[in-house]
């Protein structure tokens, strides 16, 4: 990637993120939903309902407006509710106030309609359907493919979702074994403290009365990045730096040690339940329409676009920066680079720091796109992640996205045509049969014979 080639690509992402977030209707999404159910039940009886507008309710925070028409009346009906908060609060589905065409519903007839009406599990997508009513959403494309067709593009969008959070995960453990020939076992759990503070920083940004949803976004991938790349500098001074020329058992069992630490730490303070946000940009985006149509979030799309552009920015960066250069000149020979003028302490450090980082990033986009984390989450995901970059080839950077792509895809495909009940038992089974076929990963090298150490492609 050349350097005149980076602006625009930097600038289309910077649009489409512009677009993303400027196709979020000011009305809330789920509030606007629950009030047109609303106005359903309000409405004439035994009349069909046609929707006329669906708008903030001026001067009342966290309230909406529909207006909307009965067959055969030519009146004009209206129906205001006004919920307990806003998108990323407790009280956004929370409606605390009713008024029709014929004044405000009273504290007896609005507790009926939520216990026997609102509260029904399907009860206000029922309602909607009943309406000429479409939720809002965004249409990009204007194909129809077939139904196979559709449901296979559906499953790839879910797997590009699978592969976004283990590929910067994967980079992490072939940034440190790329350096220093051992592998981390703890980024599991540093993806797991990424992942609370994206959730901390959402509710800080809410205390602090941030009402834009792209400086909340923005605010809590900052905080869950600093918060990982805090934790990573300090298991480098405690941990990595004094066992980084020790075997590699007893580092393994140090960082094993170290996840159980954190995990547990996490556990202790924040308590053992799962932690969960409310849907953030969760408006649908239409990509085909068809029998099946392809369906993807406008987060899930900006995870995407992110993702593509910054992974490989990543790898240009470690193969043209003075920072890759001298990462390359240590993890092939320590001493020489001391000579150099090179600090391999200071390199590692801040490879380190770099790692935990994008094992943050990991652990906020899991954090963003499912809606929650726990203390439990970063064992499991650190170690797919780990199988993923030792599938690609020990310390190759392009060989730990590759493996993890690899893996979200037979993670992926086998959930979406044979079920999710074996999905692990299938993963893992291939993971090993591609150890046995290829020892050293699919883009790994064997022993140099000279120096019996491993050759990296990085």
């Amino acid at each position: 990637m050349t350097r005149t080639a980076r602006p625009p690509i930097l600038l289309a992402l910077l649009a489409l993120a512009a677009l993303l977030l400027s196709g979020c209707a000011s009305t809330d999404r789920q509030q606007a939903m629950i009030c047109v159910a609303v106005a359903t039940a309000i409405g004439p009886e035994n009349k069909a309902i046609s929707i006329q507008s669906v708008e903030p309710l001026t001067g009342i925070d966290h309230a909406v407006r529909v207006m909307f028409r009965a067959a055969g009346d030519p009146r004009q009906f209206f129906a205001d509710c006004a919920f307990a908060g806003g998108t990323l609060s407790g009280g956004r589905r929370d409606v605390v106030a009713v008024r029709g065409f014929d004044g405000r519903l009273s504290d007896i007839r609005l507790e009926t309609l939520k216990r026997w009406f609102l509260d029904r599990p399907g009860a206000v997508d029922a309602a909607i359907a009943e309406t000429d009513w479409t939720p809002p959403g965004v249409a990009l494309l204007d194909v129809r493919p077939s139904a196979s067709v559709g449901y296979a593009l559906q499953q790839l969008t879910n797997l590009l979702n699978v592969a976004a959070f283990y590929m910067p995960l994967a980079l992490a453990y072939a940034l440190i074994y790329g350096l220093i020939g051992r592998i981390n076992m703890a980024f599991g759990e540093i993806a797991m403290i990424g992942a609370f503070g994206a959730v901390f920083g959402i509710v800080t940004a809410i205390g602090a009365h941030a009402i834009r949803i792209d400086t909340i976004l923005l605010f809590s991938v900052m905080v869950g990045i600093s918060l990982a790349s805090l934790c990573g500098w300090l298991v480098a001074r405690t941990v990595v730096l004094p066992l980084a020329s020790a075997p590699s058992r007893p580092f393994i069992v140090a960082t094993v040690g170290l996840a159980l630490v954190l995990s547990e730490g996490v556990r202790l303070a924040q308590g053992s339940r799962e932690i969960w946000l409310p849907p953030i940009l969760e408006t649908p985006v239409t990509l085909t329409g068809g029998p099946f149509p392809v369906m993807v979030t406008q987060l899930r799309l900006l995870i995407f676009a992110i993702s593509a552009v910054l992974l490989p920015c990543l790898l240009v960066f470690m193969r043209r920066s003075s920072f890759g250069r001298a990462w390359r000149a240590v993890a092939d020979d320590a001493l020489m680079a001391r000579l150099s003028g090179i600090d391999p302490i200071a390199v590692t450090g801040v490879t380190f720091m770099l790692a935990a980082g994008l094992a943050g990033g990991a652990g906020t986009i899991l954090a963003l796109s499912y809606g929650g984390t726990s203390y439990s989450a970063g064992m499991l995901l650190g170690l797919k992640a780990l199988l993923a970059s030792l599938v690609g080839g020990a310390g190759s950077l392009g060989g730990a996205l590759a493996g993890a792509f690899l893996l979200a895809t037979i993670e992926t495909g086998w959930a979406a045509y044979f079920g999710s009940g074996e999905r692990d038992i299938v993963v893992l089974s291939v993971v090993t049969i591609l150890f046995v076929l290829r020892p050293n990963g699919l883009i790994g090298r064997k022993r140099a014979l000279e120096e019996g150490r491993i050759i990296r492609l990085s």
